[in-house]
């Protein structure tokens, strides 16, 4: 079988995750993913996908063989370092758990393409919100239920047991029983929410990792991001993406100048940019957010040299935007 790449896909070892929690139950949770268009030999090759509705499919089908709401929650039990490839060893190597959730947030798209993580600060919290393309069918609840025990089983691995969030918010109705869910999180929960959102007490997040490692971090986001870039190496969004460093400590780049330095025109590059769901606006902004947290953390820059690194011509700008982008300040982030 080959790896949709055409649409929307899913990292294969996270579907894995699935069927072993199956078969762990005494089902047959390779001959489910079979009934559901997934050849189980794919789920032993971490580096193939599988198409997202194929997952879904799967997803639900486990759900309704074992009857249980609360699949996602015993899904999480059996996550390993490489389940997400090297986005879970980056994180297992992060030196907070605050680092951690940004690397989510960063790297969401090695587990599944079509979600959108978001990092969301305030002076007291930290969290991410979990939401997913307009274009893609809904996931189902329990996959969400899976990521979001996931997080949480990560940070008590990465501090102690006894770390909490401080509340989670899902868009999924209430089962019937809830204790499962107040068993693994430990926390005020909210069903039928707006938006997927966990959040942690920000003090807890800036604890530092018995263990944590930045240069070893750093090496697999390094792989983590070689792998974003082959999975659909010829987008325009990309390719945009690996112009724009260059262009920044120029001044803000215009689609027009960086069209240019495309060698295409501006109207064919907001085409190409529109044709895949995206805006010029929003890959500047993603390449300017990515930038100024590598600049911070590495420290060799002050905040006003950042700041005209990424073609802000005042410090001002650069300071209103980043906390748009993180809910607090560049010098409060370092």
């Amino acid at each position: 079988m080959e790896v949709n790449r055409g649409g929307s896909t899913v990292l294969t070892s996270w579907s894995d995750t699935l069927v072993r929690t199956l078969n762990a139950r005494g089902l047959d949770g390779e001959e489910l993913a079979r009934r559901c268009g997934i050849d189980p030999a794919d789920l032993r090759d971490p580096d193939r996908r599988i198409p997202h509705l194929a997952w879904t499919r799967l997803w639900r089908a486990a759900v309704d063989a074992t009857g249980d709401p609360a699949l996602g929650l015993d899904v999480s039990h059996y996550v390993r370092p490489g389940t997400f490839n090297a986005l879970g060893q980056a994180v297992l190597t992060s030196s907070t758990l605050h680092d951690a959730l940004e690397r989510i947030a960063r790297f969401s798209h090695v587990v599944a393409d079509f979600t959108v993580v978001t990092m969301v600060e305030t002076p007291t919290e930290v969290g991410v919100v979990i939401t997913w393309d307009d274009a893609v069918a809904n996931p189902s609840d329990e996959s969400i239920d899976a990521i979001m025990a996931s997080i949480v089983r990560s940070a008590r691995f990465m501090l102690n047991r006894s770390v909490a969030p401080l509340r989670l918010a899902l868009r999924r109705p209430e089962p019937a029983d809830r204790g499962p869910f107040d068993r693994v999180f430990q926390c005020p929960i909210e069903f039928s929410a707006p938006q997927n959102i966990l959040v942690f007490d920000r003090s807890t997040a800036q604890l530092p990792v018995a263990g944590g490692n930045d240069r070893l971090a750093e090496s697999h986001d390094r792989v983590a991001a070689a792998y974003l870039a082959n999975l659909d190496p010829d987008t325009t969004a990309i390719h945009v993406r690996r112009v724009l460093p260059g262009l920044l400590p120029g001044g803000e780049p215009t689609i027009i100048t960086t069209a240019a330095a495309m060698a295409t025109s501006a109207r064919t590059l907001q085409r190409h940019l529109q044709d895949e769901g995206t805006t010029f606006r929003e890959v500047l902004r993603d390449v300017r957010h990515g930038l100024a947290v590598d600049y911070l953390r590495a420290g060799g820059h002050t905040v006003t040299e950042i700041a005209y690194l990424l073609g802000f011509t005042e410090v001002a700008t650069f300071s209103r935007a980043f906390k748009q982008w993180t809910g607090i300040s560049p010098s409060h982030f370092r």
